[in-house]
């Protein structure tokens, strides 16, 4: 390949088989409570797990989706061409992006609109979701689109650098730092313009919890952009990344903490006083 490419796909059983994997096979609340606020016909589902075998879950899941998709097929129509229509502005801000980040081999990408109400991704597959749920709401817009599409595949291509790399990490101190990296990286000029939603990305629960440094106090995300934009040039990617996985090989054990606060507990760790507290409780650094 001359180049990455980023091309539309669907299949019906994949996007199955994604809410069946955050409902039953993950131990997330927030997956869950999203699932449930946008598909409260699902609401239930749990009673029926020691009842029913993994198909006839799949089957349910399965007729939601279809009835979701069937009752905003139009809207649905609409935000797919939009999707296809922009595929090559945002082919070339993944160009960018692969310099930005020193990656020199090319790949083929896959967007699959997905009625999921957030945006994983299949790293085995270079493939990941954009949501479109808010259809339900008449949204036609894909306003987040060139965003998410860059947050992805930022993804992708740490994960071929990390995989070369001697870490200590577990692989949850690697999703957070990952999902601190990558809003970062997407606030490069020669990334920005290729945005046009211009909010820092990330996930909260990965941006927002504090560390403090020399008696300062400030969030991760922008202690991690300050340093990255003291030489953000590709030739200070890579002793940029090595520096940010030192930094979490040390903070992990606190950052694991806030993960599982948030995995117990969700959003609420923001929105509760006691959980907030200590959710935002500073990670000291030395």
């Amino acid at each position: 390949m001359e180049k990455s490419s980023l091309e539309y796909y669907y299949d019906l059983e994949t996007e199955v088989g994604l809410f069946y994997k955050w409902l039953f096979e993950k131990d997330q609340r927030f997956h869950r409570d999203l699932i449930y606020k946008n598909f409260p016909e699902l609401l239930d589902i749990h009673l029926n797990v020691k009842k029913l075998s993994k198909p006839e879950l799949c089957l349910i899941l399965k007729e939601v989706i279809v009835k979701f998709r069937e009752k905003y097929a139009e809207t649905i129509e609409i935000r797919e061409s939009d999707i296809i229509k922009n595929l090559p502005v945002i082919i070339e801000g993944i160009n960018a992006l692969e310099r930005i980040m020193c990656e020199t081999e090319y790949f083929k990408y896959l967007i699959m609109p997905s009625v999921y109400p957030t945006c994983p991704f299949d790293v085995k597959r270079n493939l990941f979701y954009f949501s479109i749920t808010g259809v339900q709401d008449g949204k036609i817009s894909n306003d987040r689109l060139s965003t998410t599409a860059l947050h992805e595949i930022s993804h992708f291509i740490f994960f071929r650098q990390i995989a070369k790399i001697t870490h200590k990490l577990s692989d949850r101190g690697i999703h957070h730092l990952k999902e601190v990296l990558t809003p970062v990286i997407l606030e490069h000029p020669d990334i920005l313009k290729y945005r046009h939603d211009k909010k820092i990305g990330g996930n909260p629960e990965s941006v927002k919890y504090q560390v403090e440094i020399d008696g300062r106090v400030l969030s991760i995300f922008d202690y991690v952009f300050n340093q990255y934009f003291k030489n953000p040039t590709p030739e200070g990617y890579m002793s940029f990344l090595f520096w940010l996985i030192h930094l979490f090989e040390k903070i992990e054990p606190e950052v694991l903490k806030r993960d599982n606060l948030f995995a117990k507990n969700g959003r609420a760790v923001f929105t509760d006083p006691v959980l907030n507290t200590e959710f935002m409780e500073p990670i000291k650094l030395e």
